[in-house]
């Protein structure tokens, strides 16, 4: 990836190092050096440094003292995160039964159309970014503003967690049937049935957390750390 002029550098410095993250190429608790990330996008360090204090006001990087590390969420972030998903996105979808359009009717049925067919084929990376999309549309059928703006808060953080912890365990029979739940809380959403739609939005990001308590175990991580 490279900078391409023009624009604000720093700006564009944080959309390529947030999709280095996002896509996993640093390991969580890694630690980044400021002239090498310089070197490699070619521009200078106060631009990274710009987007550097972007990502960490985004949750994604840390700092101790001098030196900045790749976010490593422990378990209880993860819990943190999930009950608020839970409470906000069971919302979203209780208002989205009320709100949704023909359109996004529509975007989410496509998507649930492709999220099988990524399945079947085995595409993890797409398998994510559909479900992001799935979840995404219904938070902007809504159509509530102080609840999307409330969400855009955490959506950076849970996409991070979602693609460097889950994102081959969604491929595994343990959460295959997200996709059956995703057509409960679209076919509540559809019949405008707002009690449902809340529960159904409610029991799959619960679902979603417990995946997240099954990944650490097996992988035998410890209470608290999850890499």
């Amino acid at each position: 990836m490279q900078i391409l002029r023009p624009g604000p550098l720093h700006k564009q410095a944080y959309q390529i190092l947030l999709t280095m993250l996002l896509e996993g190429e640093y390991q969580p608790g890694e630690r980044l050096v400021e002239t090498k990330l310089a070197e490699k996008l070619r521009v200078s360090r106060g631009t990274i440094r710009e987007a550097i204090r972007m990502l960490i006001k985004d949750g994604l990087l840390t700092q101790s003292e001098s030196a900045i590390y790749i976010y490593k969420p422990t378990l209880q972030d993860v819990i943190d995160l999930y009950k608020c998903r839970e409470k906000l996105e069971s919302l979203a979808a209780k208002l989205a039964a009320k709100n949704i359009t023909k359109t996004l009717e529509k975007q989410i049925n496509e998507v649930l159309v492709k999220s099988k067919k990524a399945l079947v084929e085995e595409h993890p990376s797409k398998v994510v970014e559909l479900n992001t999309q799935f979840h995404e549309l219904i938070i902007r059928a809504a159509r509530n503003k102080q609840l999307i703006g409330l969400l855009e808060t955490i959506r950076t953080k849970s996409l991070y967690m979602r693609n460097n912890i889950l994102r081959d365990y969604y491929m595994t029979s343990n959460r295959k049937n997200y996709i059956g739940e995703h057509e409960q809380i679209f076919k509540a959403i559809i019949e405008q049935d707002r009690i449902k739609a809340e529960e159904e939005m409610s029991k799959h990001i619960k679902n979603d957390l417990s995946a997240f308590y099954d990944f650490f175990e097996k992988k035998n991580v410890g209470e608290c750390q999850c890499f």
